[in-house]
């Protein structure tokens, strides 16, 4: 949870009120770690992998490749994160050039049908025109897309398969009533559940773990939603990784499916049927006389205010005008996925100037009690 605290307009020096106003010189929002993570480590090791190792030609996924290239460490009690990282760049690599070279149609027979347990399939070829986009922004909103919907599917997985353990019990013994426990809240707790792991196998759940399930690794998911990573830090070959590795659980959940005979139950999305919500919407939703009407007039006077505003940190500037572009477009929900993750980095500039303490714009490391990370 990010908390700003601000001391009052008449305690704050004239210096302090002028910092905020001034240009801002932050080129990062990554620390020198977590920099390190994700711009460098996955590109030390130069080996060309040969795809059909990584995956066939029908696009099964060939997972013994992928945890091959997980370290641990001398005690084999822990993952090595950075060593996995540098043994998987070549591999994810391979895989974006793979998919790099699928036709539209090639693409959907060989891993369409793989997308399904998602709930959201539609979004995986949108995501693949994406991986060769020149727009910046693109490949980071598909990344913070893909997570959510892999974290939203495994944990209809986990509730599925607890359901599923309470109906078996009920029916079997009629005594005993087991509660089944609730999807855990936070992703690194899902990644680190017995029920997954004993679905995927526990180096399935490690791979995860590298990719979006430990701040020690390359935590995509985290320094994407929450505003620290700026688009052109986010090599596009994670996002193709993330790709095949999705399509990849989707292939070991259908054999788990088919061995237990069970099915998979989606959990219910959220609807706004309310018109007073729906009106948050207002390029969609007109409303008359509404003061939530946006015309191109207040639309125009927002993209040169939003190029002024020191609010807006620099590195940041394309996620901004590729949410106006989405909103023109009527793609609010795109639009408003990458105006969340700017309005905590924003809130956090502000917190960090107002506090004097610049560190506070980077990543959180755990052991440092820096605000951001979840």
């Amino acid at each position: 949870m990010l908390t700003v605290a601000l001391a009052p307009e008449d305690a704050l020096s004239g210096g302090a009120r002028s910092r905020i106003l001034i240009e801002d010189p932050v080129t990062t929002c990554l620390s020198p770690p977590v920099h390190d993570m994700i711009c460098k480590l996955g590109f030390e090791v130069q080996e060309n992998r040969d795809i059909s190792s990584i995956v066939t030609q029908d696009g099964e996924v060939c997972w013994k490749t992928i945890t091959d290239c997980l370290t641990y460490t001398e005690s084999a009690q822990g993952l090595d994160l950075g060593g996995s990282v540098r043994l998987l760049g070549p591999v994810c690599e391979a895989v974006h050039l793979h998919l790099l070279s699928l036709s539209k149609a090639q693409f959907e027979v060989r891993y369409a049908p793989w997308f399904q347990w998602t709930g959201v399939p539609e979004l995986f070829p949108e995501i693949m025109d994406t991986l060769d986009s020149l727009e910046s922004p693109a490949v980071s909103l598909s990344l913070m897309k893909l997570t959510s919907c892999l974290e939203r599917a495994l944990g209809d997985h986990h509730w599925a398969h607890h359901h599923a353990i309470v109906a078996q019990l009920l029916f079997e013994l009629q005594v005993f009533l087991l509660i089944g426990k609730e999807c855990p809240f936070l992703l690194r707790d899902l990644l680190a559940s017995e029920e997954l792991a004993r679905v995927f196998g526990p180096p399935v759940m490690d791979v995860l773990k590298v990719f979006i399930g430990s701040p020690h690794g390359l935590n995509l998911r985290n320094v994407l939603w929450h505003g620290f990573a700026a688009p052109q830090e986010l090599p596009p070959k994670y996002c193709a990784m993330m790709v095949l590795l999705t399509a990849g659980l989707g292939q070991l959940l259908q054999g788990h499916l088919r061995q237990t005979g069970r099915t998979l139950a989606h959990r219910p999305f959220v609807t706004l049927t309310n018109l007073e919500d729906l009106i948050v919407f207002p390029g969609k939703y007109h409303i008359a006389h509404s003061p939530l009407n946006v015309t191109h007039e207040v639309l125009a006077v927002l993209e040169e205010v939003m190029r002024k505003s020191a609010f807006v940190l620099k590195p940041m500037v394309p996620c901004w005008e590729a949410a106006l572009v989405k909103f023109k477009s009527h793609r609010f929900a795109d639009c408003a996925i990458l105006l969340l993750t700017q309005l905590e980095a924003g809130l956090r500039k502000v917190f960090a100037t107002v506090n004097a303490c610049p560190s506070r714009l980077l990543t959180a490391e755990v052991r440092a009690l820096v605000a951001g990370v979840c």
